[in-house]
Formats: C-alpha cells, structure tokens, sequence
C-alpha cells in the first residue's frame, strides 16, 4: 500500500504544480461579453422626418439586434494597478480597450442603418418630385388641350416603366452626387433636374402629358423642395452638401450629444475644429459609455481587483504546500501527505472564482432582469467572465474525490504500518 501511496502522491504533486502553473499562466481576470442592442432603440439616431418615418430598418438589416462583443483581461499586475479604484487607470486599462472594440463592431451596423435610411430619404425625394412634374405636365396637357388624358399620373407612369426599381436607379444618381467631396445644393439639384428632365421626356412619348411648362421657375421650386428635404435629414451645411459616407458619423454623435447635454460641460460636448467626423464620434462614444457607467461599478472593481489579487497568493501557498509536503512524505518510511485544514477551508473560496464565477456569468446573469439596464438600448446580454481559479477551482473538485480515495488506502497503510 504504501507504493500505491507514493504512486498517488506524485499524482498529487502533478496537479498541484498544474493548479499552481494555471494560477499565474491564465489571465488573473478576463470579461467576453456579448451584449445585444435594440435596432429599433439604437437607430433612432437618425433624423426623424416624413422621409424617413415608414423606413422598415429591422426589416432591411434581417434582425431586430446589433451584436457587440466587449471583452477585457487584466493580469497580476492589473490586478495591483486597478486595485486601487482609480477611476483613470480604469477607464485606462480596463474600459478602454472594451470601447475600442465596441467602435470597431458598432461602425458597420451604424454605416448600414444610415446608408439606408438616407437611400431611402433621397429615393422618396426623387419619387415625389418626378410624380409632382409627371402631374404637372398632365395637367398641363389638360389645359392647354381642354381635354382629360385617358390615363391617370399613376398609370403614365407605369405604362413608361416608371416602377420601383426606376425611381431606385434615379435615387443612386442622387445619392452619389450628394456624396463628392465638393458637393453642393447646386450640384445635386442639377442632377435631379436631369432625371427629371429624362422622366418627362419618357412620360412625353404617352402623348398625355404637356413638358413646355418645366422652366426655370420650376426648377427653383425644385430646389427649395430638395433643400428642404435635405435639411430634415441634417444633410445641408449651408450651400454645402455634408458628405454621406461621414453621414454615420455625424447622425451617431449629434445623437449622443444630445443624450448628454446638461450631464457633461459643453466644452466637451461640442466638435474641435481640427477634430475629424470619425474622431469626434468616437470620442462621443467614449463619453456616453464612461457616463453612463454607475460610481459602483468603480467601486466593484476595486473590490474584486484587491480579492482577486490576495487570492492569487493565497491559493499560490495552498497549493506549493501540498507539493512541498507531498514530496518530502513521498521519501519517508511514512509517506501518506498531509493536506491541511487550510486547504479543505480555502478551497471552496477558488471553487466560488473560478468555476462559480463562470456559472452565474453563463447561466445565471443572462436571465436578470434587463430592467438593471434602464435608459439602454439592450435586448440580451451573455457574460463569460473568467479568472485564473477556474483550472485549480477543477482541480480542487478532483481533489476532493482524491483524498477520499487517498484516506481510505491511508488508512490501510497506518495499520500495515
């Protein structure tokens, strides 16, 4: 029995040195998340107007959520700079990294819902403005012939292929001019009157409608019509036409911007002159999330920071002292190892970090109430928070089963003995 003994004690030995390797070679502590964020919530950061108001963008996008995926790891020495609950070095160390990633994910689902919402704004302008014309010249055959065109505005333009898919080519014409560096409200009314012109002379060969009236006092209606438009959807800066594809960005920090204002100084509110449409978003968005995060936060992880770093050592003597103590009784006469109270005492406490932790992360906290979130735009969240105790926490269970086994030939061998 006592080889039977010596043979276990260097199973012992193997998984403490394992626990004990695991302890500083896995991160101290490391967050994934995904957090799921309201699309109907979440997109309201574009303009609302009557262009705008029957854009179905759950429908478009294929799902009513943005997935974003914030993680975070912090070592040993984390652990003793975070420790101190210095809100710098946290937001620093901790928080930014996690808003780095929530920028880079959150940037395509941003740019998808404003492209669309804008393409869909810019064709309805383009459909109401050439059905307005393609009308007007109706009626303008009607007077000037003193007759009524057998077939109505609508039924013109169907029967000249003026569908969906039409008006869908028109409105990327548009769309693309409103996107040059240069853009004006000049330059994109030339075009639309271009299309115009190409819809009426279609609408022309009906032989029911009447182009001689489009003139210049036409298109200056356009004009104030389109400008109109365009500024219900925040796209005109004076005679300029703001750049679509920086668009996203403008929508999301003038949006953030007025969540916050009266909460942050205005200072910090408003855009630097030398800071770019991408840079001021980003740092709009970093703003909201360091504002919205509760003093307790701070204060939580202060505490686990100062639990997480004590435990390290802690569990680090437990451990070498099993292997310590295993090795020098595996070469005695008496070789059944001591394992302690401190171990059986402290042990539950990694079973609580490591695989407690991870758990509640998995299992229990998705199913909280998401009322804890008010004011956000969250739908679901899935945590899988993970600390170094999670392999020793494993290991302590084999443990357990272990020394069970361990007490019963123990005891076998004391009375051979």
């Amino acid at each position: 029995m006592k080889l039977v003994l010596r043979i276990l004690n260097f199973v012992i030995i193997a998984l403490a040195a394992v626990a004990t390797v695991f302890l500083f070679a896995a991160p101290a502590f490391s967050f994934n998340s995904n957090v799921g964020l309201d699309i109907e919530t979440f997109s309201q950061f574009v303009p609302e107007s009557e262009l705008t108001e029957d854009i179905d963008i759950v429908t478009y996008l294929g799902t009513d959520e943005i997935h974003l995926g914030i993680q975070f790891q912090l070592d040993a020495a984390g652990l003793k700079k975070t420790m101190k609950g210095d809100r710098e070095i946290i937001n620093n160390d901790v928080i930014g990294k996690s808003i780095d990633d929530i920028l880079h994910e959150l940037r395509e689902p941003v740019k998808l819902i404003t492209d669309y919402a804008v393409r869909g704004a810019i064709k309805k302008i383009v459909s109401q403005q050439i059905t307005e014309q393609v009308n007007n010249a109706r009626e303008s055959f009607k007077e000037k012939y003193n007759q009524e065109p057998p077939l109505s505005t609508a039924e013109i333009m169907e029967e000249v292929g003026m569908d969906d898919a039409y008006f869908s080519r028109f409105a990327r014409n548009l769309y693309n001019a409103a996107d040059q560096d240069d853009a004006t409200v000049t330059s994109v009314s030339n075009v639309l009157y271009a299309q115009i012109d190409e819809a009426l002379a279609r609408a022309e060969d009906t032989g029911m409608v009447d182009t001689s009236e489009f003139s210049e006092e036409a298109k200056t209606g356009i004009t104030s019509s389109l400008v109109s438009s365009l500024e219900s959807i925040n796209l005109v800066e004076g005679e300029h036409v703001k750049k679509i594809s920086e668009i996203s960005y403008i929508y999301l920090s003038n949006f953030l911007k007025d969540k916050l204002n009266g909460e942050v100084s205005a200072e910090e509110l408003n855009q630097k002159v030398e800071e770019s449409n991408p840079d001021y978003n980003d740092r709009m968005v970093r703003t909201y999330v360091l504002h919205i995060l509760p003093d307790g936060f701070y204060t939580g992880v202060k505490y686990v920071s100062v639990g997480l770093f004590i435990g390290l050592f802690l569990f680090t003597a437990i451990w070498v002292f099993v292997i310590v103590i295993t090795l020098i009784k595996t070469f005695t006469k008496k070789p059944w190892t001591f394992w302690g109270p401190w171990f059986w005492l402290i042990g539950p406490l990694q079973l609580v970090l490591g695989l407690g932790l991870t758990v509640v992360g998995k299992f229990v906290l998705p199913k909280a109430p998401l009322d804890l979130l008010q004011g956000l735009p969250v739908k679901s969240v899935v945590l899988a928070p993970r600390t170094y105790a999670l392999v020793p926490s494993i290991i302590f269970i084999v443990c357990i089963f272990l020394a069970i086994a361990y007490g019963i030939i123990k005891g076998i061998a004391k009375k051979e003995n």
